[in-house]
């Protein structure tokens, strides 16, 4: 399944066998326990906490916060949106999967021709 997690795209293959293999690494406590608004504010924290310190989110990481997203709210898709204040606010959509496969293609090509762009940089550099 694919899902949007602010401008990144991924794919869970079964999101609740995932989330059931990985839920310890999450740090959630026990995902079938948590009320989806609380899984709302937590992934939120996750979130503002990467866009905090730059640092983003590893594949692995948005894969998994995904996967508790989709098992325990059904939606395909959670973004920030930044209020007035400068502070943000979770979206949860979902998002028609022709939507997304179309995203998901666009941003694979986009990754594709960057890696090929840097190649014909470094071929030129030599």
């Amino acid at each position: 399944m694919l899902f949007l997690l602010n401008n990144q795209i991924v794919e869970v293959e079964l999101p609740e066998i995932h989330l059931a293999r990985r839920w310890r690494r999450i740090g959630c406590g026990t995902p079938y326990a948590i009320r989806p608004l609380d899984v709302v504010n937590f992934v939120h924290a996750r979130l503002d906490q990467a866009r905090i310190f730059v640092r983003g989110l590893e594949h692995d990481e948005a894969c998994d916060l995904a996967s508790l997203i989709i098992a325990r709210t059904g939606a395909n898709s959670f973004m920030l949106r930044v209020g007035a204040d400068g502070g943000t606010f979770p979206v949860l959509r979902h998002i028609p999967d022709a939507v997304l496969e179309a995203y998901y293609r666009g941003a694979a090509n986009d990754e594709a021709s960057t890696t090929r762009r840097a190649r014909r940089n470094r071929v030129a550099l030599n």
